[in-house]
This record gives structure tokens, C-alpha cells and sequence, in this order.
């Protein structure tokens, strides 16, 4: 090919424009991500975290999959935004392209946001682009963290199992790649800015105030609960109230609120077993009836756990009230009444206190156990 004909100026006008458009793109993307995970993150907190997925249609999205999307989404786009910038960067500084012409190009074909106006340059411009811009990373990194919480403490507390460890991991890799990220981009944006406008850009106290807003805001959008739950007491007590099973884990409460049984896992209610025989029978509407004759004739108290997980006791008149969760998780509460009776099985620390119940209901053969199953989790994701 002959590029006698080609002007110098051609390629790094050529890079320039490639650039802009690249980074406009991005910019798009980068909202979009920050809406779909302020609505899985609505989606997970609303109802699916405790049992393990959040469905979508006829599709059914595991929760643990989300918090390692958001992440890789979040340290990919920063890249890319990185590589985009410092490829304009390069190109303005061709000594080919004055900064008159530069500024020229930006003016008819500026990117989304404009970030490179030089009303961007002021401290206090809270709706320039680059506001708008940090203001959306800072809502994505908030309602990530949201997420987090509805992805890994909502199941671990359905599993009585303790997850803030693997949730603080999750937020100090999402601080560091947000650290990361501003690491990469900050250098090439203010010299892009600097051989424009001959001017740094002032980021301000007001600027980061508001965007550390923005990011707590993100958080409580998500998940409004939080708050309560970081500084209330570790359960509540609740009842003694009336109660109708709704399943054969769940309760709904005379005052309308609804408690699951935590440390279980019962037979969904539309689920199937085959008996000693091979004959195909109702084993989930059994476990729905069964607790529903354990609670109809007496009330019902409960401690309750975030978001609505709970360890009940039928309670009769004048029976003392327990105090303790080991006196809650005994052979009379309706967790453990359940076991025994073969209509759900121990899950995470229920085993250590029930353990032995379920290990007697199968050797007993009685409920589930008579003859063949699929495990509750199981059949609620076939």
C-alpha cells in the first residue's frame, strides 16, 4: 500500500478519533453495569438470596455467581477505561496535533459525558462529566457491596453458617480494585486535561464528599436493612403469636410476619418421593400439613435472625419462655420436630444440633426417608 500520500497529521487525528468513540462506549457500558447490578442486588435482597438464586423468567441465576461478576466486570471496565485513555493521551501528545486542533476535534465530536470539557477543570462542578462519571463508579462500587451482603450473609444466615469473613474479602476486593482503578486512570486524565486546557483538574473535598455519599447511598438502596442489622442485637424474640405454615420451613405469624426455620431444609411444598414400594406420593404437601398440625393447636415463639430466619418452639400455657438459642434448638422445637419426623433434613450448623434426630428418622425409614428422594435443593433448581 502507498502512504506517500498521507499526511502526518492523519494518524494521531485518526488515534484521537478512535479514542473518543472507544471511551464513549465504555462510558455506556460502565452505566448500564451500574443499573443491571443496583437491580440483581434489589432482585437477591427481595426474595432467592436465602435459598441460594435469584430468578430471572424462566432462568435461575446462582447468588454466588454475582459477587465474582461484579468484580471482574468492575476490574475489566477500569482497564479498558485505562488502556482508552492513555491511548488518547498518546495521541495528543503527537507534536503534529496542536492542542487548538485537539480541542477543536473534542468540540464537534465530543465523548458521553464530555469529561474533557474544560467546565470539568472546576472543584465545585458537581454535574460536569467527570462528576457524573464518579458518580456513577461510586453507585456501582455502593450497590456491589449491597449485593455482597444479599449474595453471601443472606445464605450463610439461611445455612446458619457465619460468611462476614468471605464478605469482608469480597469488600476489600472491590476497595482494591476501585484504588486500582483510580491508580490507572487519574495519571492519563490529567495530562489529556493538562494538554487541552494547560490545567489540572481540581477534584475538591465537596467532589468526594458527595461521591462518598453516593457510594453509602448505593449501599442502602440495595439494602435498606443493613443499618438494623449492623446495630441491633444478634436476634429478636418474637411471640408468642399464632401461626399457619406456609411450607415446611416457612411460618406466617398472626401479625403478618413471616419466619423461617433456620438450620433446615424442608421438602418443597409441589415436591415428590417415591415410597417403600416405588410408588410416587406428595411428600412436600405432607411436610406443609405436618407443620401445620404442630402449630394450630398451640402458639408459637421464636427467636428471629436477619433477614427472617428464626429457631421456634410451640409454647404452652405456662411454659416457660426460653432464653437461649440451645434451648430453643431441642427436641420439641418445630426444626427438630421436622427432622425427626423425616420432612427436612439438617443444613449447615443445624447438624450439630440435630444431627443425631435425622440420623434415627432414617434409620427409622419414616417420612422422606421410607423410601427414595431428591434433596430439596435439588429439586427446586431442576
Amino acid at each position: 500500500m502507498d502512504y506517500a500520500g498521507i499526511s502526518p497529521l492523519t494518524l494521531p487525528v485518526e488515534a484521537l478519533l478512535r479514542a473518543i468513540k472507544a471511551l464513549s462506549k465504555l462510558f455506556w457500558i460502565s452505566m448500564i453495569g451500574t443499573l443491571l447490578t443496583i437491580f440483581l442486588a434489589s432482585l437477591a435482597n427481595i426474595g432467592g438470596a436465602a435459598q441460594g438464586s435469584v430468578s430471572i423468567g424462566e432462568y435461575s441465576i446462582p447468588v454466588s455467581v454475582l459477587p465474582i461478576g461484579c468484580l471482574v466486570f468492575a476490574w475489566f471496565m477500569l482497564w479498558l477505561t485505562a488502556a482508552r485513555l492513555r491511548m488518547l493521551d498518546g495521541a495528543l501528545g503527537d507534536d503534529d496535533l496542536t492542542a487548538t486542533l485537539a480541542r477543536e476535534i473534542f468540540r464537534l465530536d465530543p465523548p458521553v459525558l464530555d469529561v474533557f470539557d474544560a467546565g470539568n477543570l472546576r472543584p465545585f462542578a458537581l454535574l460536569s462529566g467527570s462528576s457524573m462519571l464518579l458518580w456513577n463508579w461510586s453507585l456501582f462500587f455502593g450497590s456491589s457491596v449491597g449485593l455482597f451482603f444479599s449474595a453471601i450473609i443472606v445464605p450463610g444466615a439461611a445455612a446458619s453458617v457465619d460468611e462476614f469473613g468471605v464478605f469482608s474479602v469480597y469488600v476489600l476486593a472491590s476497595l482494591a480494585i476501585m484504588l486500582h482503578g483510580i491508580a490507572r486512570i487519574v495519571g492519563p486524565l490529567r495530562r489529556i486535561l493538562d494538554r487541552l486546557h494547560g490545567e489540572l483538574p481540581k477534584l475538591g473535598v465537596v467532589r468526594v464528599g458527595v461521591a462518598v455519599a453516593v457510594l453509602f447511598g448505593g449501599i442502602l438502596a440495595t439494602n435498606p436493612d443493613l443499618p438494623r442489622v449492623m446495630t441491633s442485637d444478634v436476634y429478636r424474640a418474637v411471640g408468642p403469636s399464632w401461626a399457619n405454615a406456609v411450607d415446611g420451613e416457612t411460618l406466617l405469624l398472626e401479625q403478618g410476619e413471616i419466619v423461617v426455620l433456620m438450620g433446615i431444609e424442608a421438602l418443597r411444598p409441589d415436591q415428590t418421593c417415591s415410597d417403600a414400594d416405588g410408588a410416587v406420593y406428595e411428600c412436600g404437601r405432607q411436610a406443609t400439613t405436618f407443620l401445620q398440625s404442630l402449630v394450630q393447636d398451640r402458639p408459637v415463639h421464636c427467636l428471629v435472625f436477619f433477614p427472617n430466619l428464626g429457631v421456634c418452639v410451640p409454647r404452652g400455657e405456662g411454659e416457660p419462655v426460653p432464653t437461649a438459642l440451645e434451648d430453643f434448638f431441642h427436641a420439641n422445637s418445630l426444626q427438630a420436630r421436622m427432622v425427626a419426623a423425616g420432612f427436612a433434613f439438617t443444613e449447615g450448623e443445624g447438624g450439630v444440633y440435630m444431627g443425631t434426630l435425622q440420623d434415627e428418622a432414617q434409620r427409622q425409614r419414616v417420612g422422606a426417608w421410607q423410601g427414595a428422594f431428591e434433596p430439596p435443593g435439588r429439586w427446586a433448581s431442576r
